[in-house]
């Protein structure tokens, strides 16, 4: 017995309009339109179908990176010299690989989602002495401070700014009363062990005025770079407060970047100077 579909005018009048409206697209100001008859219901399925698929439809996503080695790794294993812009910003000290970049040589378009990034961290010890550059310390928390990094200082000797520590930590009772400063290029203290009498015995204590420190400014970097930190005194009821200035290290952190910019141009891949 044959089964027949009987249709009548209003379904074939929904079919026809359901297919009309699939083979119509239209294009309004370069964005494009699917027109869906009265009453039925469009659903994005391309997620879902994508979500089923064994693999997903292009690479995309964003990895972060923490050696500059494996960042150029990453590039040369997933992207192509044709579509692959590394951008290089001294600001943030980034690297950003953009695999899917807009296409060299035509008007391709790149959805530019697939990215590769690596930051330049810095070193402990230089984000240190750059967190404290330029606050003022107090006589004993400025000994502390240069007591507990005397490691990091290359000019005078380690032994003798120590000494200088261990002298401002046992000088904490003292009325320091004049300061001036001397052809050695250190300046000189003059202070009272009594503050109540004047028989107390005066002294005299002598300090640097600018020392210098050997550091790496980023993690993992093979070359050190001396800065030189101007000492800063402040001298008020009797009581001296110190503190040091660094000299330009934003300048020493640009020549640092300079290696990583490098290594990336030696990559095979275009770098610009920007961010993408």
């Amino acid at each position: 017995m044959n089964e027949h579909l009987h249709a009548d005018g209003s379904t074939v009048k929904a079919i026809t309009d359901l297919v009309a409206a699939g083979d119509v697209i239209k294009e309004i100001d370069n964005t494009r339109h699917l027109v869906i008859p009265e009453g039925y219901q469009h659903i994005e399925v391309t997620k879902a179908v994508e979500a089923a698929a064994p693999t997903p439809m292009r690479k995309k996503g964003t990895v972060q990176l923490a050696a500059v080695d494996s960042f150029t790794k990453y590039l040369t294993d997933h992207g192509l010299a044709d579509n692959c812009y590394i951008y290089a910003d001294p600001d943030s000290r980034t690297l950003t690989g953009v695999l899917n970049d807009h296409m060299t040589g035509d008007d391709t378009a790149g959805w530019r989602d697939h990215r590769a990034v690596y930051t330049a961290e810095y070193t402990r010890e230089f984000a240190l002495w750059m967190k404290h550059d330029g606050q003022q310390m107090e006589q004993e928390q400025f000994a502390m401070f240069l007591e507990d990094n005397i490691a990091d200082v290359v000019e005078p000797s380690g032994e003798t700014l120590m000494q200088v520590a261990l002298t401002l930590q046992a000088k904490t009772e003292v009325a320091f009363k004049s300061h001036r400063r001397l052809d050695n290029g250190q300046v000189q203290f003059g202070y009272s062990e009594n503050m109540t009498s004047n028989a107390g015995a005066d002294g005299q204590l002598e300090i640097p005025r600018e020392f210098k420190l050997g550091l790496r400014v980023f993690k993992n970097a093979p070359d050190a770079y001396k800065i030189k930190a101007r000492l800063k005194y402040r001298l008020t009821s009797q009581k001296l407060k110190f503190w040091y200035e660094l000299d330009r290290p934003v300048n020493v952190v640009e020549d640092a970047f300079k290696a990583y910019v490098s290594a990336a141009q030696e990559s095979g891949f275009t770098v610009l100077m920007g961010k993408p």
